[in-house]
């Protein structure tokens, strides 16, 4: 679907150059496209976006974007293209670069450039739950753990184990409430939160948009990435299904 210019929402892949565990991963092939290709054309498919901004330092992620049709301009500063720098003064540079250019936006998806599973679909029903609260919540997307909270343990240097939750490993599953954990797919925020937000941890301001269990994947080693490689095979035809 085309871009609708007169949409104040923006899709923004943060995307930089450098990455440890896995080098160049947001570049890396994943089933015959860069990785960062997947959120990229999933957002144009959506048909939600007034924009769809990948912020990079990296002249070759910058290149695939443009090649996509998404849009590599402003070029993300140094400054904010270490590891430590967070995704607020990020999102937040851009819209202020923007804002400054006549570019106004209302809401901001953040897709995560590592999420090879996201589809069109996944952003229009989440944003269907976003708007359910009128914006003034902000959405993670998230995974239903395989076990309950109550269930959980620390381990010790030693191999002790500390229960979560004391006695809680004794009680029936049936008896206990779901747990859910950030899958680290994507997230919509309201520009004005990230514009005036000291930090984005407060974790009682989300709502959530469940992921199946295949698609809740985080891709931060190369044993997840290898998982993911063996998902993405099993699902693909699902997955082109969903965005027919």
């Amino acid at each position: 679907m085309a871009i609708d210019p007169a949409s104040k929402i923006l899709a923004l892949v943060p995307a930089r150059g450098g990455s440890k565990r896995i080098p160049r991963k947001n570049v890396i092939d994943f089933h015959g496209k860069p990785m960062v290709a997947y959120p990229i054309d999933a957002a144009l498919r959506a048909g939600l976006f007034g924009m769809v901004h990948v912020s990079s330092d990296d002249d070759e992620i910058r290149a695939i974007a443009k090649d996509r049709g998404a849009d590599p301009e402003p070029v993300r500063p140094a400054e904010l293209s270490d590891d430590m720098t967070g995704i607020l003064p990020v999102a937040r540079w851009v819209l202020q670069t923007l804002t400054a250019q006549g570019r106004v936006f209302e809401h901001v998806f953040i897709l995560f450039p590592c999420a090879p599973m996201i589809t069109a679909h996944d952003m229009r029903e989440a944003w269907e739950v976003y708007r359910a609260h009128g914006g003034a919540k902000n959405l993670l997307t998230i995974g239903r753990n395989p076990v309950p909270a109550e269930w959980l343990y620390a381990r010790e240097a030693d191999g002790r184990l500390v229960p979560r939750t004391p006695g809680g490993a004794f009680s029936r599953s049936q008896d206990l409430a779901p747990a859910y954990y950030e899958t680290g797919t994507f997230t919509i925020f309201s520009a004005k939160f990230l514009l005036d937000a000291d930090n984005i941890a407060d974790d009682t301001n989300y709502v959530g948009y469940e992921l199946p269990a295949w698609k809740a994947v985080d891709i931060d080693t190369p044993a997840e990435l290898e998982h993911a490689r063996a998902l993405y095979a099993v699902y693909a035809e699902r997955l082109a299904a969903e965005d027919a």
